[in-house]
């Protein structure tokens, strides 16, 4: 009996022995198939994670219609050709009057009341732009008997405002007008017509001013 018995517990201690897996005791009976799968899913390392794959987006283009047109802004356009054209076969004008200045001589007070010397002509210069003139250097002369006759030369300094105008007299000063004079001692601008230039410092013609007594 006691022999029968020491079986028993041998087969009962194999039989226990059989269900440990890894350390863990298995329950017996239909749920150990089960607790086996979750035991082994447990162990089991998780599975890494798939590799970043990296997406290359293709850049769009950067050639806008705006940097195509910056690209040829450098380009001369017909207008531009044209005209280059047109300056290349145009004639030269080279004269020596000079345009643009607007100062001009537009009166001569020929007929002075002054006896003999007529002290008190003058010719009165005008600037007609609308902006300051530096008309350093420029000069007006008598020019009656075809040549350059008296001459007066504005000195350094010498700025005629827009609209603004100037007299010369033959022989006086009025600083009210200027206070420019020919220092003649005599009458310069004939009674009987005559003629004056006005130059430029670079000696270009700005005009001249004919005149001639009215009739009586």
């Amino acid at each position: 009996m006691l022999r029968l018995k020491s079986i028993i517990l041998q087969l009962f201690l194999v039989s226990n022995l059989c269900q440990f897996s890894n350390g863990f005791i298995l329950p017996s009976g239909p749920s150990s198939k089960t607790s086996l799968i979750q035991l082994n899913a447990a162990s089991t390392p998780p599975p890494s994670p798939p590799a970043a794959v990296e997406q290359v987006k293709k850049a769009p283009s950067t050639v806008s219609a705006t940097s195509q047109a910056s690209a040829t802004s450098n380009l001369p356009s017909q207008k531009e050709l044209a005209e280059k054209a047109s300056s290349n076969t145009a004639p030269s004008k080279s004269t020596n009057v000079a345009t643009g200045s607007g100062i001009s001589i537009s009166d001569i007070h020929y007929d002075g009341v002054v006896p003999k010397t007529e002290s008190d002509e003058y010719v009165v210069i005008t600037n007609g732009s609308k902006e300051a003139v530096d008309i350093s250097g420029y000069y007006i002369y008598v020019a009656t008997t075809g040549t350059q006759g008296p001459t007066f030369t504005f000195p350094k300094g010498s700025v005629l405002k827009a609209g603004a105008s100037v007299r010369i007299y033959t022989n006086e000063i009025h600083k009210e007008t200027g206070g420019y004079s020919f220092g003649s001692g005599k009458a310069i601008w004939s009674n009987n017509g005559g003629l004056g230039v006005l130059k430029d410092s670079n000696g270009k013609k700005l005009g001249e001013y004919k005149y001639k007594p009215a009739k009586a």
